[in-house]
């Protein structure tokens, strides 16, 4: 039966064989298709292509059938016609050698030999890496097209320096040519030969040429300007900031404000309550009584110093206006606070030495008695007026207003000030004191 040796393993070992044992057989006469097919005969029929070695010359030994021309051999293998030659035909088979071309060896990029790599540490900007290398700002662009801003440069990356002349550093791009490069930008032919060292018409695509002369004064605008742009876009942030947390500041002070206004209408109502309370009339029925009490024997006293002439006269001449009666210090009031009453939180704490009448703001206050001013102005009670004649001081508290000064000599009745709320003051009154020799008493006891 025929022997299928175009699709068969075994005839492909065979010929190999034939291939490597044909020198050794002595059989010089024989045609090298002769040598390569005897061994098969007579069961040889006419192959397909059949590869029968692979010299390390990269050439090719092929066994075909009569038909195969040499240039469908050269297309199929993708040479030129030149590189298939006959090598011998005999029945029908024909063994050409085909020349493959060479490997390609993988080229590197070229680049300028006076451009030298360097690597970014930390606090670098492009300002500080020119200065160093003593460049300007617009050399060391020139260099590094990539980049992106003057100030962002992460550590790690790397810079082009140049060492030499500087100039414009760019890379070949597919449908470029160093040529056309040198033309575009309008660099010098010698000048850009002597600084890569290398002809141009040697460079290909991917490598680097450095165009001598040629300043990225542009790029280097466009990326001043992108920086002053972001700073003004990160001024205006911070101004949006501070804009932001004023208006914070400002709903908080609104909410404090708010806060502490019913927190005082709270407080007053408190107040209010308390002051309607049956405690408070409790308290109010007890100092009435103490208040009584303390009349009583205010007048036990006068009535003492009635039967002693002499001792009345000292004791007048010393009291002065006082002993001689008091006037009540205004027209129109409510006792709300008694002698020593411990009404509020302040009254529990301090000791309360004197009366307080409640009237509305700007309520005229009068001399009591009569006296010297001694003091005019803020102090212990606000805004008080303190009146001083013989051992006895009046005092008038949480004025909103003084009418007189220091010094000045008042008689009773006489225009003091107004009523207001400074100082510790729970609401507009007058805090009337009276003290003899330093030593506060009940003003109730001394009051028509």
């Amino acid at each position: 039966m025929p022997f299928p040796f175009s699709r068969d393993l075994t005839f492909r070992v065979a010929v190999t064989a034939a291939l490597l044992l044909a020198p050794q057989a002595g059989a010089q006469q024989a045609t090298p298709l002769e040598q390569l097919t005897a061994p098969l005969q007579p069961n040889l029929q006419a192959p397909a292509d059949l590869v029968l070695d692979r010299v390390p010359d990269r050439n090719l030994e092929v066994v075909t059938d009569g038909r195969t021309a040499a240039g469908s051999l050269a297309r199929r293998y993708g040479v030129t016609p030149g590189a298939v030659r006959l090598l011998d035909r005999r029945d029908g088979l024909r063994l050409f050698r085909v020349q493959l071309p060479p490997r390609e060896i993988a080229r590197q990029p070229q680049r300028p030999s006076s451009v030298r790599t360097y690597v970014v540490r930390a606090g670098d900007t492009m300002g500080r890496v020119a200065s160093r290398f003593g460049l300007t700002l617009v050399d060391l662009l020139s260099a590094n097209l990539d980049r992106t801003s003057l100030d962002d440069l992460p550590v790690g990356s790397t810079l082009n320096i140049p060492t030499g002349q500087p100039g414009l550093l760019v890379k070949i791009k597919p449908g470029q040519s160093a040529l056309s490069l040198i033309a575009g930008y309008g660099a010098d032919l010698v000048a850009t030969a002597r600084v890569n060292d290398v002809l141009p018409t040697e460079l290909e695509v991917g490598d680097e040429l450095l165009l001598p002369g040629i300043r990225a004064e542009s790029f280097a605008q466009t990326l001043a300007e992108k920086r002053e742009a972001e700073r003004q876009a990160q001024m205006a942030r911070e101004r949006q900031l501070k804009y932001e947390r004023y208006l914070a500041w400002k709903k908080q002070k609104e909410r404090d404000r708010l806060e502490e206004k019913y927190a005082a209408q709270a407080r007053y109502e408190k107040y209010l309550a308390w002051k309607n309370s049956p405690e408070r009339r409790a308290q109010m029925e007890a100092y009435e009584r103490q208040a009584q009490y303390e009349a009583a024997q205010a007048a036990a006293r006068e009535r003492q110093v009635a039967q002693t002439p002499q001792r009345t006269a000292v004791s007048a001449a010393s009291s002065g206006s006082v002993r001689s009666g008091l006037a009540w210090p205004m027209r129109s009031y409510r006792l709300t606070s008694r002698y020593g009453e411990r009404d509020i939180a302040f009254h529990r704490q301090f000791f309360h030495g004197g009366i307080d009448l409640a009237a509305p703001y700007g309520t005229p206050i009068y001399a009591a008695a009569a006296g010297t001013v001694t003091q005019s102005g803020y102090g212990a009670f606000g805004l008080n007026v303190w009146t001083t004649g013989g051992d006895s001081t009046l005092i008038y508290g949480h004025m909103s207003r003084a009418a007189v000064s220091a010094g000045q000599r008042v008689e009773q009745g006489q225009l003091l000030g107004y009523v207001g709320c400074t100082g510790v003051c729970t609401g507009p009154h007058l805090h009337f004191e009276v003290r003899i020799g330093g030593e506060t008493i009940n003003p109730l006891g001394l009051l028509p």
